[in-house]
């Protein structure tokens, strides 16, 4: 989508200031956004209007996003609609999809999601725009085949023609992708001398689906095999046609490798530090979630500290935000040296960390390691030459001893911490206990 080129969206929202924060951000991206409160509101909108795409939330008063669907699906014409949930069940996304929805966007605390949210939206239109072309496509298949020829060698997607599951034809796009040379390499082999073994059950399944109901096959993502051995991420479908007067599929695939590195990156960004490298705050709780899980089933103790740098904003201060950056991530590297493996240290912010030490057997297993903690960040930093001095306080709870919930559990350790720091700082405290 050009930057110029904006597009006008419908959407749905009864938080109001969420919405507005969303809109703004879009208009940022040269979208037009008008906004509606509920689902009611927003169908006779769309019934008044034309809009290129449409944001619904799930959670909404009256109607929910999911009976939006419906609604939009049972009046015909639905635009291209992207479903948004603060819901992470895959369920709610599944169930959206078989409803119409063209994608889904989950929101996060930390509000990523907003800055992916403009990248789905013109993958959106991307898709909306690769289905017209490919219906034009089609038409001038049926009309004139020579025409279909040269269309299919201009385009930067791959296309082969499949009959019989071999490879009757391949433009130069689809060739170039999958590392050949020439085109004689790839015509009379088997379609799956080009599939990734993982891809395997998920496009035998689109080509049935083609085969049975002669129909075009949904856009999926799945890995091709190139020449060289390598993977390729790809989006692919199909669609039935007429070739050389016999019954065959085309077959389109997209290089989708940049798009999969940039989720990941955001993926990342929305569960880790980027500047410690430590899981944030989202990934913590659910690492304490999983540790709870697994303690109960099995009847196991674990603990979780809570730690606080000492005299950390004296030194940020004095020595600037550089240094002070660097001594979190130095402080970051010795916490994670103290523990094991699978132990969890995150970040909750500032120069707050925290710890999950799980298979321990008794409470003063964690004090000790809480002492080694407090002994490695009392040692002086090297910060680019010159020194900083911090120390640390630390709050040890234990489960099931101080709480068997996260709240209970961070509660302890939070009021631990705060007793260590009373009694003089640099020091460890386990919940429950007093200064001697």
């Amino acid at each position: 989508m050009n930057d110029s080129e904006a597009t006008r969206i419908l959407y749905m929202d009864d938080d109001e200031g969420l919405a507005r924060l969303l809109r703004k951000r879009l208009r940022r991206h040269g979208h037009e956004v008008d906004l509606a409160g509920d689902g009611e509101t927003g169908l006779r909108m769309l019934a008044a209007a034309p809009y290129d795409l449409v944001l619904v939330d799930y959670n909404m008063p009256g109607m929910c996003g999911n009976d939006v669907l419906r609604a939009m699906a049972e009046r015909g014409n639905m635009p291209p609609t992207i479903m948004v949930t603060g819901n992470g069940d895959e369920r709610v996304a599944v169930e959206a999809m078989k409803l119409g929805a063209t994608d889904y966007l989950v929101k996060d605390v930390e509000m990523n999601y907003l800055e992916l949210l403009p990248m789905i939206i013109e993958q959106v239109r991307d898709k909306q725009r690769l289905l017209r072309e490919k219906e034009q496509m089609l038409k001038k298949i049926r009309e004139n085949e020579e025409r279909y020829r040269r269309l299919v060698e201009l385009t930067p997607d791959g296309i082969a023609v499949i009959v019989d599951q071999r490879l009757a034809f391949v433009n130069p796009s689809g060739v170039a992708l999958l590392g050949y040379g020439e085109v004689e390499e790839m015509i009379e082999r088997p379609l799956f001398d080009f599939v990734h073994p993982e891809s395997e059950n998920p496009i035998r399944e689109q080509l049935d689906l083609i085969v049975r109901g002669k129909e075009k096959a949904p856009w999926i993502e799945a890995r091709l095999a190139r020449r060289d051995g390598d993977a390729i991420d790809v989006e692919v479908s199909g669609i039935p046609f007429i070739y050389q007067e016999q019954w065959a599929i085309l077959f389109i695939f997209r290089d989708i490798t940049e798009r999969k590195l940039a989720q990941e990156r955001l993926e990342y960004m929305a569960h880790y530090d980027p500047l410690t490298s430590l899981p944030n705050r989202t990934l913590f709780f659910d690492r304490l979630d999983q540790a709870l899980l697994h303690a109960r089933r099995y009847q196991l103790i674990f603990s979780l500290l809570f730690l606080d740098l000492d005299r950390f904003k004296e030194v940020n201060d004095s020595l600037g935000h550089d240094m002070g950056d660097l001594l979190l991530k130095t402080a970051a590297e010795r916490i994670r040296s103290c523990v094991r493996g699978c132990d969890t240290v995150a970040r909750m912010g500032g120069d707050e960390f925290t710890v999950i030490l799980t298979r321990i057997t008794e409470a003063d297993n964690a004090l000790m390691i809480a002492e080694k903690i407090v002994e490695q960040l009392r040692e002086p930093f090297d910060l680019k030459g010159r020194q900083g001095l911090v120390g640390a306080s630390v709050g040890v709870s234990v489960f099931p001893r101080d709480g068997d919930d996260a709240e209970s559990l961070l509660r302890a350790a939070d009021s631990a911490m705060y007793e260590a720091k009373r009694c003089g700082r640099g020091q460890a405290r386990i919940a429950g206990s007093s200064e001697e």
